[in-house]
């Protein structure tokens, strides 16, 4: 009777070492990070006023800001349309789908600079109304001088639900007209993009 429960308990425990599993923390810890660059701020949907909320839950970033070894400056942003957001699908192309990574090269920090001045002063213009959406586009294509993506039109969008404003980036490429779009991000945590964490207070 002691050896059935004996081998009884040896097969249970053989069965359990057999379906063990190893977690981890990070998928970096399986497969190394592969990367030459150095990430100098992300930027979420929402801003940080909900994660503080939800301890951290609410995180989402879907905007970041890399330097590059040559001291250029890729920004990487998750692309994709929403309903209202754009009428015309055949801008984004059938090799650009509607959810995938897209960025844009600047050629040096001068140009890194100039796009967070423009994308706040971008800010202090728009006016939201408190009542109705408004839609604002701005041209700033002229930041991509000298860098990969020269010769691409690179607009800011500004727009708001009601007292709140948000930001996106659309690139249309040079040569096929298509075009990639941000997710919004959210005008008081614009410095995140930029690796200050300083809120940018804009009414």
């Amino acid at each position: 009777m002691k050896f059935k429960i004996s081998l009884i308990i040896l097969i249970l425990f053989s069965i359990n070492t057999y379906g063990q599993i190893e977690l981890f923390d990070s998928s970096e810890e399986l497969v190394p990070l592969r990367k030459t660059s150095t990430t100098i701020g992300k930027c979420c949907q929402l801003g940080k006023a909900m994660s503080k909320l939800t301890g951290g839950m609410t995180d989402m970033y879907l905007t970041q800001a890399e330097k590059n070894e040559d001291g250029s400056y890729t920004i990487f942003f998750v692309s994709g349309f929403e309903i209202g957001f754009d009428t015309e699908l055949t801008q984004f192309g059938l090799d650009n789908p509607t959810g995938k990574i897209s960025s844009f090269h600047l050629k040096d920090q001068e140009m890194f600079i100039k796009l967070k001045d423009l994308m706040i002063n971008g800010y202090k213009e728009f006016k939201a109304n408190p009542l109705v959406k408004r839609i604002k586009y701005a041209d700033i294509s002229s930041i991509l001088d000298g860098g990969n993506n020269e010769g691409d039109k690179l607009l800011l969008r500004f727009h708001n639900k009601k007292i709140v404003k948000y930001v996106s980036f659309q690139v249309f490429d040079r040569e096929t007209g298509y075009k990639t779009s941000s997710k919004a991000i959210f005008s008081k945590f614009i410095g995140q993009l930029f690796g200050s964490n300083e809120v940018i207070d804009i009414d």
